[in-house]
């Protein structure tokens, strides 16, 4: 079965993907503004991933090849998943450079639903996958009230 195209929906989603976007942009802004003096603030590189959303939690799994796995942070700050390193590339006479070395960093909004306590990650073939599992909300109860 096949779903109809709901353009209300595809718009609502770009906008919400404008609105990180200028969120991420806002808030490097105002970090490299305040001059923390972390190191990694200026990262040299920022690593692709990708976010999943299943019925129990979500994922998130960022590509980290040639990344010692002692070498990967993974913190929470103010509702902020913190995630740094750094990746150190051969210096020799290359022809070509593609893969970017140096420090990398990466930052997501940690939902409100999701259960801090619970959160765990796993590196496997250059590939770090964050589990962030929602916390288990009671359902309500419907409650009948007489009125005397």
């Amino acid at each position: 079965m096949s779903q109809q195209w709901n353009p209300l929906h595809d718009l609502m989603m770009l906008q919400d993907r404008m609105n990180r976007l200028f969120e991420d942009a806002t808030d490097r802004r105002a970090r490299r503004d305040a001059d923390t003096g972390d190191a990694f603030e200026h990262a040299d590189w920022t690593p692709a991933s990708d976010i999943y959303e299943t019925e129990t939690g979500y994922l998130i799994a960022i590509d980290l090849p040639g990344v010692d796995r002692d070498g990967v942070e993974i913190d929470i700050v103010d509702n902020r998943l913190v995630v740094k390193g750094t990746r150190v590339v051969e210096e020799s006479a290359k022809q070509r450079t593609e893969r970017p070395g140096g420090k990398f960093l990466r930052t997501f909004t940690v939902p409100g639903s999701v259960d801090q306590s619970q959160i765990g990650a796993e590196y496997k073939d250059g590939v770090l996958q964050i589990r962030l599992p929602k916390r288990k909300e009671q359902k309500a109860q419907r409650v009948e009230i007489k009125i005397s």
